[in-house]
């Protein structure tokens, strides 16, 4: 795996965000089940995880490149990472977003970063990335917002961080789209201690590394409030050998589950998720991963969700995106 991020990447990523991010909280959630722990990105810059792969990346361009621009693609939480960190490096930024994005998203993308463009184009991210990948032959920068060393490098702080803080965790649950996030925690747990077993999990709408993982044929849905998670995984990708070498397992949670767990978020810990961040959750509440007492860390990956989508999931007999039983 010789382009693939080393544990020394997820170090000297460390070291360079430490100047701008602080360690996100790691909370006791005994409601899941005893030694049960939320690492909770949502209270990370710009509400999500995504800001530490973003400024990681921007953090090692050169002036010239900063200067010719980012271009990048995303659902929402990898925009207003870049726009941030685009901000914080005196660069400019292109990003397009499928139409159907959160308006919270899109505002953040306009709130965070004064040299920042959010372009709506598409109905999904799989063809706003492909438009942002046109553009970028302009002589753009591309910024992937998951098949990127330091992007993935940036992410797998969060593994250092959990294994160093939550000392004899057996087990990590990642949200998993694109496989940015869980390829850079998995690489840090498992080099840190490969007796850690990793798990992604990710909403039965957005299946992508499921179906890599497990030789699978699962439709993709677009229609789900893991809109964080969505979309195919990019032809090539690293994060599909990294995922197949360090993961222990990949596994589903249906859409009533995810509204579920948002609302014990709320409820129980006091945290607004939003539905891609709370797939670790579900999948402990439904049972899809054991509450068996193993020390688990569940990473929440963001809290950036509309409040119109918010009220419906919080509605007693809600339909929060069109297809959840009451």
């Amino acid at each position: 795996m010789r382009d693939h991020p080393t544990l020394g990447d997820i170090v000297r990523a460390q070291h360079r965000l430490k100047a701008h991010l602080r360690p996100t909280p790691l909370e006791d959630a005994a409601g899941l089940g005893a030694g049960t722990f939320l690492k909770l990105e949502n209270a990370n810059r710009t509400h999500s995880f995504k800001v530490r792969g973003a400024l990681n990346a921007m953090l090692t361009l050169d002036e010239k490149t900063l200067a010719r621009g980012i271009i990048a693609a995303s659902s929402g939480n990898f925009a207003m990472a870049v726009s941030y960190a685009a901000r914080l490096c005196g660069a400019s930024a292109q990003i397009l977003m499928p139409v159907g994005t959160p308006k919270k998203k899109v505002g953040g993308v306009r709130r965070y970063g004064a040299g920042a463009e959010a372009v709506l184009f598409g109905d999904n991210f799989d063809q706003a990335e492909a438009e942002a990948l046109r553009r970028a032959r302009g002589g753009l920068t591309w910024l992937s917002p998951y098949n990127d060393r330091r992007v993935i490098a940036g992410a797998g702080t969060i593994g250092v961080e959990i294994v160093t803080e939550l000392p004899g965790v057996e087990r990590v649950l990642v949200p998993v789209g694109g496989g940015g996030l869980i390829s850079g925690v998995a690489t840090a747990v498992k080099e840190l201690d490969p007796a850690v077993e990793v798990i992604g999990v990710s909403a039965e709408s957005t299946p992508a590394m499921f179906n890599v993982f497990h030789d699978s044929d699962r439709p993709q849905v677009w229609n789900t409030l893991a809109e964080a998670l969505s979309g195919d995984i990019e032809t090539g990708s690293m994060t599909v050998p990294i995922c197949e070498r360090y993961l222990d397992d990949v596994v589903l949670v249906a859409e009533e589950q995810i509204a579920a767990a948002m609302r014990f978020l709320v409820d129980v810990q006091g945290w607004v998720v939003e539905g891609g961040g709370a797939v670790g959750v579900a999948a402990l509440l439904q049972g899809a991963i054991p509450r068996d007492g193993k020390v688990t860390a569940v990473v929440v990956s963001g809290g950036n969700v509309d409040g119109e989508t918010l009220r419906r999931v919080l509605q007693p007999g809600s339909d929060p995106c069109g297809i959840v039983p009451s």
